[in-house]
């Protein structure tokens, strides 16, 4: 029997296959799937992950598959894809952060704090209710987010271009990156990139951060106040306080601080998250 667990995510998506003794018998990662499969690019995304993840597997066949997905929609599309490219398989589907919050805690224990090109609050009751905060999307929330933070930081560059600022070292940073500091050249960057590539801008805004930047700075701080509110209106709509809180997602990572930020705000401890969730969906096959 082998059980293969999916994490399927908007910057990448990761698999690892293991046996009933819990042994790696194969792992890798791919390009990012979504379960908006009612889009054609997700669709061909989706396709174009399961061709990898078949070529790669080679001659070892799942007998369970276990998916976590951003972006969940239509659980009998997903089945639908996945039953073409592994027909007979068992298969078990969810959300990524559900997946993520389970390689955290057991249900009913804690919350799960999501910041990666989105952002949610997740907690599971002891009944197995998935109930979540936030995870609107960049179009309509995702505050505190990758996707926010990048395009947080554009916003300041536009301001100062029309000002006629002196650019300073975020405005800068930016512009080399993009290409130039001028309005055509950014509405190119902006609206001929997916979502990703303006996510993709954090890092910079870390780095001018750390270089002393106010500008950065306060930017990762606001996205620390936004992720703090998310778990705090999770506990008020829960009826419950001081609940441990786990933090994942790329914008967890300890390079841009916002995890510590959080923790100040909150004035408790939050652990930050490092499991392999694909290892996780693996193993849940098997329960």
């Amino acid at each position: 029997m082998l059980s293969l667990g999916v994490d399927g995510g908007s910057s990448s998506s990761k698999w690892t296959l293991i046996d009933q003794s819990g042994a790696i018998k194969s792992k890798g990662s791919s390009n990012p799937i979504d379960g908006h499969l009612y889009r054609i690019e997700s669709q061909e995304k989706m396709e174009k992950f399961l061709a990898v993840l078949k070529r790669d597997l080679g001659d070892l066949i799942p007998d369970r598959i276990t998916i976590g997905l951003t972006g969940l929609g239509s659980v009998e599309k997903i089945e639908e894809y996945f039953l073409k490219a592994f027909p007979g398989s068992k298969l078990s589907i969810g959300t990524d952060v559900a997946l993520a919050y389970r390689s955290e805690f057991r249900d009913g224990e804690g919350i799960y704090l999501y910041a990666g090109t989105g952002s949610i609050a997740v907690h599971i009751t002891e009944a197995g209710e998935e109930i979540s905060i936030g995870g609107w999307g960049y179009l309509l929330g995702d505050e505190g987010a990758g996707y926010w933070i990048g395009l947080t930081a554009l916003r300041h560059l536009m301001t100062q271009i029309e000002e006629l600022s002196v650019l300073d070292e975020l405005s800068n940073e930016l512009s080399q990156v993009i290409g130039g500091n001028d309005w055509p050249t950014i509405r190119q960057f902006v609206y001929s990139k997916d979502r990703s590539a303006i996510a993709g801008l954090t890092p910079i805004v870390a780095n001018c951060a750390s270089n002393g930047s106010k500008s950065a700075a306060l930017i990762l701080d606001e996205a620390a106040s936004y992720l703090t509110k998310l778990a705090l209106r999770i506990e008020k709509r829960l009826k419950r306080v001081n609940l441990p809180i786990a933090f994942g997602g790329g914008i967890a990572s300890p390079a841009l601080g916002i995890g510590q930020a959080i923790k100040i705000k909150l004035g408790r401890e939050i652990r930050i998250d490092s499991h392999d969730h694909s290892l996780t969906a693996a193993k849940l096959g098997f329960n």
